[in-house]
């Protein structure tokens, strides 16, 4: 009994104490606070808050843009999109005052797809009530410096599309924070012609930073473009932390940051509301200091923040409540739409700004244009796949396939949106995610390359008389003759294609060749303009050359040349044979490469005559087209450019710098890395032994060319073609060395008696041309800290130089960085090896290697290209650049099958009539069965050619041969806006540097292409 009585007495006295604790709380609690959110009416004097909620969510960087979104790999990054998504959406609808603006639709879309329908209907609820909002609204937040305008405008495109169809949605406001420097292009053409009322940008020059900050100048006007100048104008934040972080210690996402909450319980320890009332306010005021007017934008959340928006929003409810206790402020949710309404009607007089953001630096020897070159095969690779999705995609519509009845593009239309991404395009992501770019461009490049082959197989088995303009019969594709006589049926084999014919290696070829088996070249050409371009093809060495032929078996001159050891490991075994090619616009030329059963008017392949340039042999030269350039053979080096058609010529000479990389791993050191370019002297890599440099010579009647060795990793040919106005500058680097334990960050360097002075031009994402100087910037004074890398700019497409009486260009094949560090001089980086990690947050050295690793003992990375060079008077440099500078960002698609014996087959073309030569179709993609997005972009700016600039004038029922135009609607750039709804013509004209877009609904075929208007 007194063991069972004990417990009684104790269970009575622990129900007495619980009874005097309650007594004790009930008389000190309180009820409940209800926090008030809701925005108050604006004052007179009071300053406004708006906090803007968002996450910045790369779409691969550190992780791949998988596992980002599903939130594996947790050992790399804690993060998980997904998540973020589903909280963010969750607890919005806890309290109608709150709002959220997201960004990267590639997340948000995959987001969708998966969701419920409570969660879709919940996600269109609060788009509708303005809660979740969308700024930029792209497949990415796109690079600036690297990415070309094409492929920025297809991935906001593909961005814009997925929020109409889903949410009716138009995002009004440009959300470029994290990019590296911000461009002229994107004001302009990816902010005005949007339809973009604002833009925040999240980086400036340091130095640039402070006197903006000094100045209130954080907010301007903005508008860089040369051809348009005010009339297309942005009004433009830059932030002033330099970047989109909270203010400090205001982030709750207590995963990444160390900040207090807001602990409003008076009973509890940590009592912290007057604290951090005051220094929310504290931080404000500060802030307002670098901006005019009454109105301030906090950005609240960074990378991969807000997946428990149940914290975030808790601390900024309260947050909101006690702060606008104090009379001096307001702070509320707010959107970057209401924000920068606010700044309207406060009718504030901005500052203007005329010039670009680059290059970008973060401190005196921190230069972020070391990413302008990082890896250049990925850069070469995302360009080249830009390309064949248009043409794969002009394909679908010859096929009668559209995006809405055909998945077959899918996967590229969302690889090369990703891979926009500023840590994507740009090289600055980890080795593992770069990879998986590359895949993922890769998958969707079989599917685009299947429909081309399909598509060319269709249209070139079709036999039977058709009058130009009409529909060819078979089925429902519109390619049309330029010329009105019938062809017979081709071969029914499958055509393949060959990815890697630009390091001369294509296995259907050479094993072809060696077998003596006859082969068809059929030649694709996506541009609006009839193409006269050349085909280089390797084949295996034999005893007989071929024959080659074009479509109406007209045979060819053609050339083999043994290929430059530099190329290939096994080039003793392997040929190059290339011949010209006239293709039509936007359509396809047959040509056939003959071994067996030739005609007796077969030319065989001519074999290059290849010498070695004696060092006794005062001048040896090339010359061919427009161009001729005459080398010195005893030194090996160039020595003149010559324009043979106006008669012009200037001293030069072309060869390779080797910037050593610095390494410097001090406490407030700066290395050159994946972002950074930082070089520490230079390598002097010339092969020096009796002479200069080996030189060899290769002449015959398609090219000649000169062949330099600099090394054994670096080698350039300039080659010269009977029918272009430029040269190609064929170069190869790699593997670059590293036993010296320094990296090393190679350019071509073209130096030249062109008097430039101190100014050169760049382009601006393959648009504009900008006038840069040395050492200069146009609104602050510059102190020369970095000599080299401070005047590096980025280069998409062109850098030139120019005087009175001449300009000399260069053309690229991908982005890179570029300068003229001298008069007359023209300088592009071509490749990076690096062993140190500048400190940007990658935390991976930018190695490359032939293995695929990043810290291993395997041979660096061999990078291959071809940079145009083009000479003459500042009218016939202008033109020639343009269409190089078209040829370049549309390469001919070749495709190759066996055939036993020729068959007359004449080219055909997807264009009826005339389309001028300054202007290029940018987009022809069917979006169902009756309707085409058309994207027409003139290729000059004002000022640039006294011809090419004038306006261009087309009928866009040229591009539908066979087809009824039923309507023709003018749409903003990414066809998201209606801007008229009906031309009530097919004539359009399109004004220097302008871009027009239209959705042009088309019937079915008819016997001649007419329109209905």
């Amino acid at each position: 009994m007194m063991a069972v009585e004990a417990p009684r007495k104790s269970f009575a006295a622990a129900l007495g104490l619980l009874a005097l604790l309650a007594l004790l709380h009930n008389a000190v609690a309180k009820d409940p606070v209800c926090y008030d959110t809701a925005p108050k009416p604006r004052q007179a004097g009071v300053l406004n808050v708006h906090l803007v909620c968002h996450t910045h969510d790369d779409v691969g960087w550190l992780k791949n843009v998988d596992e980002y979104f599903v939130g594996s790999r947790q050992d790399i990054y804690k993060a998980g999109v997904g998540y973020i998504i589903d909280s963010v959406v969750q607890n919005l609808q806890e309290n109608p005052d709150r709002t959220f603006v997201y960004v990267e639709m590639a997340f948000f879309s995959r987001w969708w797809d998966e969701a419920s329908e409570k969660q879709r209907e919940a996600a269109r609820t609060l788009v509708k009530n303005k809660q979740l909002t969308f700024a930029n609204g792209g497949w990415c937040m796109h690079d600036e410096a690297a990415a070309h305008f094409v492929g920025m405008i297809d991935q906001t495109t593909r961005g814009h599309r997925f929020l109409m169809e889903n949410f009716g949605y138009v995002p009004k406001t440009g959300w470029q924070l994290d990019p590296f420097g911000h461009s002229a292009t994107q004001a302009y053409l990816l902010g005005h012609d949007l339809g973009f009322d604002a833009m925040v940008l999240g980086r400036s020059d340091h130095v640039d930073l402070e006197k903006r900050k000094l100045e209130k100048g954080m907010e301007m006007l903005w508008s860089p473009s040369v051809t348009f100048g005010e009339s297309k104008t942005i009004l433009t934040q830059i932030r002033p932390d330099g970047n989109y972080q909270p203010p400090p210690c205001f982030c709750f996402d207590f995963e990444k940051c160390k900040c207090d909450p807001f602990q409003d319980d008076e009973n509890l320890e940590d009592y912290n509301v007057e604290q951090r009332v005051e220094e929310f306010i504290e931080q404000a005021i500060l802030y307002n200091n670098t901006v005019l007017g009454d109105d301030i934008l906090f950005l609240m959340g960074s990378d991969f923040q807000w997946e428990n928006a149940h914290v975030w929003y808790k601390n900024l409810d309260k947050l909101i409540h006690y702060v606008n206790k104090d009379p001096r402020v307001n702070v509320f949710y707010s959107t970057p739409e209401d924000y920068f309404q606010a700044k309207r009607n406060s009718n504030i007089t901005f500052p203007r700004k005329t010039d670009d953001f680059f290059p970008y630096s973060d401190g005196w020897h921190s230069y972020w244009t070391g990413y302008f070159t990082s890896r250049p095969t990925s850069k070469h690779y995302a360009y080249i796949m830009t390309s064949l999705l248009q043409s794969a995609r002009q394909f679908e519509y010859y096929q009668g396939r559209s995006l809405k009845d055909s998945d077959a593009l899918l996967n590229l239309e969302n690889a090369v949106g990703i891979v926009m991404h500023h840590d994507a395009i740009t090289g600055t992501e980890r080795q593992a995610v770069a990879d998986d770019y590359a895949f993922r461009l890769h998958r969707g490049s079989v599917s685009a390359v299947s429909v081309i082959n399909e598509g060319l197989k269709q249209v070139l088995s079709r036999s039977g008389e058709a009058p130009v303009g009409a529909i060819v019969p078979a089925g429902p594709e519109i390619l049309t003759r330029p010329g009105s006589s019938a062809h017979a049926a081709s071969s029914g084999a499958d055509f393949v294609q060959c990815p890697l014919l630009n390091v001369s290696s294509c296995a259907f070829t050479e094993d072809s060749s060696k077998a003596g088996q006859n082969f068809q070249v059929a030649v694709y050409n996506n541009m609006a303009q009839t193409r006269t371009d050349h085909v280089h093809v390797p084949i295996g060495r034999t005893s007989s050359p071929p024959a080659v032929f074009d479509g109406e078996l007209k045979p060819l001159v053609s050339q083999i040349t043994d290929l430059d050891p530099s190329v290939r490991s096994d080039a003793s075994q392997v040929q190059d044979l290339a011949f010209a090619v006239v293709v039509p616009p936007k359509g396809v030329a047959v040509y056939y490469v003959m071994y067996q059963n030739l005609p007796q008017n077969a030319v065989p392949a001519q074999m290059s005559k290849i010498r070695q340039v004696l060092a006794n042999e005062p001048v040896a030269k090339i010359s061919g087209g427009d161009l001729a350039m005459t080398f010195d053979g005893a030194s090996g080096a160039m020595t003149s450019i010559e324009n043979t058609k106006i008669g012009t010529s200037v001293n030069s000479s072309i060869g390779f710098v080797v910037y050593n990389s610095t390494v410097d791993n001090s406490d407030d050191g700066q290395s050159s890395g994946a972002y950074i370019f930082r070089p520490s002297g230079t390598l002097d890599v010339l092969n020096r032994g009796a002479r200069g440099l080996n030189l060899t010579m290769v002449s015959g009647p398609v090219f000649s060319e000169m062949r330099q060795t600099f090394s054994s990793w670096l080698s350039l040919s300039t080659r010269v073609y009977e029918a272009k106005a430029w040269a190609d500058l064929k170069w190869r680097a790699g593997p670059l060395p590293i036993g010296d334990g320094l990296g090393k960050e190679v350019s071509l360097r073209i130096s030249s008696a062109v008097q430039s002075g101190k100014e050169f031009y760049t382009d601006s994402n393959g648009r504009e041309m900008l006038k840069r100087k040395l050492n200069y910037r146009p609104t602050w004074n510059l102190e020369v800290s970095e000599p080299v890398a401070g005047n590096y700019y980025p280069l998409t497409a062109a850098l030139s130089v120019s005087d009175e009486s001449s300009e000399m260009a260069v053309v690229l094949d991908r982005a890179c960085g570029g300068t003229s560090l001298k008069s007359g001089d023209l300088e592009f980086m071509v490749h990076r090896r690096i062993l140190a990690d500048d400190g940007r947050g990658v935390g991976e050295p930018l190695n490359e290697t032939e293995c695929g690793c990043t810290n291993c003992d395997c041979a660096g990375l061999r990078v291959a290209g071809t940079t145009s060079l083009v000479f003459g008077t500042a009218e016939e440099s202008a033109q020639a650049r343009r269409r190089a500078q078209a040829i370049k960002e549309a390469p001919l698609v070749a495709a190759f099958r066996p055939v036993d014996a020729m068959e007359a087959v004449k080219p055909l073309s997807g264009i009826q009539g005339k389309f001028p030569d300054n202007l290029s179709l940018m987009t022809f993609h069917a979006l169902d069965s009756s309707t085409v997005l058309l994207r027409l972009a003139h290729m000059f700016q004002a000022g640039e050619s006294a011809v090419g600039s004038k306006p261009a004038t087309v009928d866009i029922s040229t591009l539908f041969p066979g087809r009824k135009i039923e309507g023709v609607q003018e749409v903003s750039l990414s066809s998201n806006r209606v801007l008229n709804p009906d031309l009530g013509t097919t004539e359009v004209t399109v004004s220097a540097m302008q871009i027009r877009t239209f959705l042009v609904k088309h019937g079915g075929a008819q016997g001649a292409a007419t329109a209905a208007y």
